[in-house]
């Protein structure tokens, strides 16, 4: 018997938090708490900040939706200029990734279904990441393919 999910109400800045290079990922809700339907995270991202170089999910549809600034969103071959209120989606192995190009903070809503652990690729890169240091590539990797991200590299048109 599966129990219920439980509501979860968050005011603004509320979620876990973890800090990557210069941006910050809060945990809205996390695959635990969902059965592991979902997953829903508010990254904060400084202009230049951290972000994924393009990468592929196997097992996982990943959505994007800009909160605040200018986030540069790749998705196949498309570069979106996302304002706020922009969305994407990004079905499974579809190559993408994302970044603040701009002057401004970013932030930007992401949700995973299944949401599994996605939250421990997150931990385990700002453990691989803490006190500034640049994460090493092997280890990288690693992380990455046990939590279902694989790097792509995309042809430029």
């Amino acid at each position: 018997m599966t129990l219920p999910i439980q509501e979860i109400v968050l005011a603004p800045g509320e979620g876990n938090h973890l800090t990557m290079g210069n941006s910050e990922v809060t945990f809205k809700a996390v695959g635990g708490d969902t059965h592991g339907h979902l997953g829903v995270f508010e990254n904060l991202i400084q202009p230049g900040g951290t972000a994924p170089g393009p990468h592929i999910h196997r097992h996982m549809e990943e959505m994007f939706y800009v909160l605040e600034g200018e986030v540069e969103i790749l998705v196949g071959h498309q570069k979106v200029q996302g304002q706020p209120g922009a969305f994407v989606l990004v079905p499974r192995a579809t190559p993408h990734a994302f970044a603040n190009r701009g002057t401004k903070p970013a932030k930007l809503l992401i949700m995973f279904t299944p949401g599994g652990e996605r939250e421990k690729y997150f931990e385990g890169l700002a453990e691989l990441m803490k006190n500034g240091q640049k994460p090493d590539k092997e280890a990288l990797l690693d992380l990455m393919r046990q939590f279902d991200q694989e790097p792509v590299e995309i042809e430029q048109a």
